[in-house]
């Protein structure tokens, strides 16, 4: 740096000795650059303390603003206190009481199995009434017909109905051209009636799935307003007496685990933007 350092001798002989003047701008302007050189190898020597993992108390001059707030409120907890407000009602509740997780765990579980056995059941009653309703058109299909195309059946008794479970008179009984193959009017009461039992099974199945298990399942994925205890417990009593009612069967070889139920947990659970 010295050899930088412009220095103008005036040398001028009198009587008194040597006269010796800087250009003091210059020696300004050198100072200036070695200060800032000076700054530069500080800040170098911080960065790379700071990167190596030795922490000097000096890394914030590095930082965004944003980041620097962020340092400032881990040191403050205001870092925590922002991150209690984020969760939910329903979070804190699973966070903070064992008991209360404990219990909606094991009523999400149950809720969990008695949709999926409903599911099943749903599935089933499908194809059962399905192949209830083909049935019942080849029956259809195989009747004797008046002349007007309504289709009729005749009794054991020699009595004869048409579809609609009307009975037939006489005069338009006698216009039926009779093959001997056509199927008879108990076949056809019996497989009416299977339409409308397999009909109504579904119908109710799909109600309790809907107004039952969906109504429990909303309300127990309210993040602001999470159910009691009470609640809880009143529901798992509905749950399985509404699977004995209707009849449902959960088959625990196929049941999978709790997290495989879709059960909001304290880390699924979304939490609001701050």
């Amino acid at each position: 740096m010295t050899e930088n350092i412009r220095i103008r001798y005036n040398i001028h002989k009198t009587g008194c000795g040597r006269d010796l003047s800087y250009d003091t701008h210059d020696l300004r302007a050198i100072f200036k650059e070695a200060k800032l050189e000076l700054e530069r190898r500080e800040d170098e020597r911080d960065f790379a303390a700071e990167v190596s993992g030795i922490s000097n108390g000096r890394a914030a001059r590095f930082l965004s603003a944003e980041d620097r707030e962020k340092r400032k409120a881990e040191h403050t907890g205001e870092g925590e206190r922002r991150r209690n407000e984020s969760f939910t009602r329903l979070q804190t509740l699973l966070a903070s009481n064992a008991a209360y997780a404990r219990l909606y765990n094991d009523t999400f579980a149950l809720l969990g199995d008695a949709e999926s056995a409903t599911d099943r059941a749903i599935a089933k009653a499908q194809v059962a009434l399905e192949e209830a309703q083909a049935q019942l058109e080849q029956t259809l299909s195989r009747a004797a017909q008046l002349p007007d195309g309504t289709r009729v059946f005749r009794d054991a008794r020699g009595k004869v109905w048409n579809e609609r479970g009307e009975p037939v008179s006489d005069a338009d009984a006698a216009s039926i051209e009779w093959r001997g193959d056509e199927p008879a009017y108990e076949q056809f009461l019996e497989e009416r009636e299977a339409v409308t039992d397999r009909a109504m099974r579904l119908e109710e199945l799909q109600g309790f799935r809907i107004d039952t298990l969906g109504r429990i399942r909303d309300r127990m994925s309210d993040q602001d307003n999470p159910p009691s205890e009470r609640e809880m417990e009143g529901w798992k009593e509905e749950i399985e007496n509404g699977m004995r009612q209707h009849k449902i069967e959960v088959n625990m070889a196929t049941t999978s685990p709790v997290p495989d139920q879709k059960m909001p947990s304290i880390a699924s659970i979304a939490s609001p933007d701050l």
